[in-house]
């Protein structure tokens, strides 16, 4: 049984989504400029990453890992 398709919605969805796909791609250029403008500028982008995924995380979180970070690294010796 095959259900009925409303065309012109499939086709205005369709639009949408390669609208928002092209925005992507031109938004990841834009990004891959500001991580080469901060390389040129001798920041270390791994660490940048790195500080990124870390003010995404609740600071309580943040401290509880932190704390961990340090426990294992004395264990360790490093």
């Amino acid at each position: 049984m095959q259900e009925v398709v409303d065309s012109q919605d499939l086709i205005n969805t369709i639009s949408k989504l390669e609208k928002l796909e092209e925005e992507k791609r031109e938004l990841a250029d834009v990004t891959k400029d500001a991580y080469n403008e901060a390389k040129s500028k001798g920041y270390d982008i791994k660490i940048i990453k790195h500080i990124l995924k870390l003010k995404k995380k609740d600071k309580d979180d943040l401290a509880e890992e932190d704390s961990l970070i340090e426990l294992y690294r004395g264990a360790v010796g490093i």
